[in-house]
């Protein structure tokens, strides 16, 4: 368990399972990757379990908005490739593509609305670049799956400036901090949809304010344009802006 979750709202009754999951690791021993991939719900934690299924709902209810699928802050990949292959499973022949936006350093840009101590989180979240690559090949996914490698503060700016006809359906932002919330927010508040959503990961965190301070800011000039809908029975994410609006 990370530091920086050391008072939370869950904490005792996480270090307990987790307490509880490394013996029964210890007592089964190593077992071969796909061995435990493949039976997932077996091992799979409830806290995380929760988080797929709420992910999977809130996709699913934009099936039928036009436009592509975001996702700022992957990490390793794995709530990346859940979302293509949901729109795989569920939408075979449709255009929608999944973008991925991270720079697979961690975190490194911080400002003072952060509030977040830079010995904690400075680096924090980095991911194997070439990992990605490789699931994304075993899956065949090469043609739905788009990766913007680097800063969301570079990179993002940058494709919409090459492609002003871009649009977006489902954006889910999981970057934590607050310059690359807000710039997210604002610079695809025009390329989201009508009935789009924008996902937040981190919104009103104890630890990572930054990411609410700039959904605060935002909502103050486009408030009018959303809906907030809090996301029940999971962690995280936990608000959703879903666009009712031009």
């Amino acid at each position: 368990m990370n530091k920086l979750d050391a008072v939370t709202k869950f904490f005792e009754t996480d270090k307990i399972y987790l307490d509880e999951r490394k013996k029964l690791s210890e007592k089964y021993g190593k077992r071969e990757m796909w061995e435990v991939i493949d039976p997932w719900p077996l091992y799979c934690g409830i806290a995380n379990l929760a988080i797929k299924l709420s992910v999977a709902d809130l996709l699913r209810s934009t099936l039928d908005v036009p436009g592509h699928v975001a996702e700022f802050g992957s990490r390793r990949g794995d709530n990346l490739l859940f979302m293509a292959k949901i729109l795989r499973i569920y939408d075979p022949y449709g255009s929608k593509v999944t973008h991925c936006f991270d720079s697979f350093e961690g975190l490194t840009e911080f400002s003072k609305q952060d509030s977040v101590s830079l010995t904690d989180a400075k680096d924090l979240y980095k991911a194997s670049y070439e990992e990605l690559l490789d699931f994304i090949s075993l899956y065949k996914m090469s043609n739905e799956i788009v990766i913007h490698k680097g800063l969301i503060e570079k990179t993002l700016p940058k494709l919409l400036e090459e492609n002003k006809a871009l649009s977006f359906s489902f954006v889910y932002c999981d970057t934590d901090l607050y310059s690359s919330t807000k710039i997210i927010l604002e610079s695809l508040h025009d390329r989201l949809s009508k009935g789009g959503l924008f996902v937040l990961d981190e919104w009103n965190h104890e630890h990572f304010h930054g990411e609410g301070v700039a959904v605060t800011e935002f909502l103050k000039e486009y408030g009018h344009k959303y809906k907030m809908h809090h996301v029940r029975n999971t962690r995280r994410p936990n608000l959703v802006l879903e666009k009712i609006d031009f």
